[in-house]
């Protein structure tokens, strides 16, 4: 063959063997580019199409606001257990042969539980026996712990039942049977007044004087509709607290009610107080000293304790994007599984994946208003559209899903239909005590001052560092 041929055919032979890689890579690149312009184009909160609502676990019902079971310590063990193992829980990190540690799960009874541990039935049956002297089984709830001390047989030697802290009950064998008991635990309730300067965060200045931050959590509930403490707390400012703390064999167990509380901020202008008023149970709550309540139509902010990470901006350069989009609405940044709660009474018109939104949760409220929660870990099994949520219900967990560079919550509000500033929404008192309610409401608010006034012994300060 004629030496230019040859090399005619060689070149074509390449063209051909370059033509396919160019053609597959050309695919992929228009794949990728419609993608990214579906993706951008789901990214707008007004845009709300139904999907598939994600399958998530039951949170409960409880509010935020009720500081006999919610706090931020809590809730993870209250109300989060039965989530996906993506947020991880505690690891059993024990390696004793002779002793068992675990948990009952959901739907699943203190029978199978041991028996999946591989102990002999007959002791399993002596143990349950045992126990329903002194537990009530009906009581008992997924969550619930146990311990199995055994011996160098594998037999149970002693077993504990944890129902709470202040509720243990243990069987103990003797000879060839088991006897049960309740733990006698010593519960004291002590009213204690905690008074100190801010210097880092409150949770740290409440450390500081030996509390722990669920006092903060208690803290910062009932100053939310008035101050965001991650943005609006300043170095020096003046907080105190009068509280009632419970131990449990002089131990530490939790804090009960808060009767009083002030927050001072001289930089902000604010000063701040809230008292508890229990002499009619209809009205019942928190109020401030002039006898308004203090909860209000809207919630300052529907995370607690996570600092703003990009506010309302019309004309943001968008992080991911690159380019001028509206930011209509503020962002927090908080660990994922962060509780999220309603912004006011209202009813769900929308929950589940929206494109760059991640996991989005749409709730419609009166007046006119909507609020629009975005990038969301999971929602409880029950909030879905039509669902009517309270003031401060756990209606979410903050997430990193969608367009997102890390966990936080896209909070936007609308109304009428128009995006809106949340950081200027105008809250307004929803009620306020008149006549004798107010009459006995001022004596109850002077006895609480005199209480802090009068520094008692059991008063604790801190100074800003």
């Amino acid at each position: 063959m004629p030496q230019h041929k040859l090399t005619l055919s060689t070149s074509l032979d390449r063209r051909k063997h370059n033509f396919w890689p160019w053609l597959w890579g050309g695919i992929a690149l228009i794949i990728t580019a419609i993608a990214v312009y579906a993706l951008c184009r789901n990214n707008e909160y007004d845009r709300i199409s139904e999907a598939e609502p994600i399958s998530m676990a039951e949170l409960g019902m409880q509010e935020w606001s009720d500081l006999e079971a919610l706090t931020r310590q809590s809730l993870d063990n209250d109300l989060f257990d039965d989530l996906p193992d993506t947020i991880p829980d505690e690891t059993n990190t024990n390696t004793d042969p002779f002793l068992i540690k675990g948990k009952i799960s959901r739907n699943q009874t203190l029978f199978v539980a041991l028996k999946n541990h591989g102990l002999d039935v007959a002791d399993i049956h002596q143990v349950i026996t045992a126990m329903q002297d002194v537990v009530d089984f009906k009581r008992t709830k997924p969550g619930d712990t146990y311990e199995v001390h055994l011996d160098v047989d594998k037999r149970i030697l002693k077993f504990v039942y944890q129902i709470s802290p202040e509720d243990i009950s243990i069987a103990e064998r003797k000879d060839n049977a088991f006897v049960a008991h309740k733990v006698d635990m010593h519960k004291k309730t002590e009213r204690i007044f905690v008074r100190g300067l801010l210097t880092n965060s409150l949770y740290q200045s409440f450390r500081e004087l030996g509390e722990s931050g669920e006092l903060a959590s208690h803290f910062m509930q009932l100053f939310k509709y008035d101050i965001d403490f991650a943005s609006d707390s300043q170095r020096g400012d003046e907080f105190s607290v009068l509280v009632d703390k419970v131990t449990l064999n002089g131990n530490f167990y939790k804090y009960g009610r808060v009767w009083a509380a002030t927050y001072t901020s001289g930089a902000r202008g604010k000063h701040l107080e809230a008292y508890y008023y229990d002499t009619d149970e209809e009205y019942s709550g928190y109020y401030d000293a002039t006898g308004h309540a203090l909860k209000r139509t809207f919630l300052k902010t529907p995370v607690v304790g996570c600092p703003v990470s990009s506010p309302y901006n019309p004309k943001r350069m968008h992080p991911i994007l690159k380019r001028v989009r509206p930011h209509n609405g503020i962002d927090w940044a908080c660990p994922t599984g962060t509780p999220i709660m309603a912004f006011a009474d209202g009813t769900v018109t929308f929950a589940g994946w929206k494109g760059g939104n991640g996991n989005l949760l749409v709730i419609e409220h009166a007046h006119g208003y909507t609020s629009i929660y975005a990038h969301i870990y999971a929602f409880p099994r029950n909030i879905k559209p039509g669902v009517h949520v309270k003031q401060g219900q756990v209606v979410a967990m903050v997430g990193n899903t969608g367009i997102s560079t890390g966990p936080h919550l896209h909070f936007g509000v609308k109304i009428n239909g128009k995006y809106v500033d949340p950081a200027l929404i105008n809250t307004q008192y929803s009620y306020a005590l008149t006549g004798n309610r107010l009459h006995a409401f001022t004596q109850s608010r002077d006895k609480y001052r005199l209480a802090m006034t009068d520094k008692p012994a059991a008063e604790q300060t801190a100074k800003a560092k």
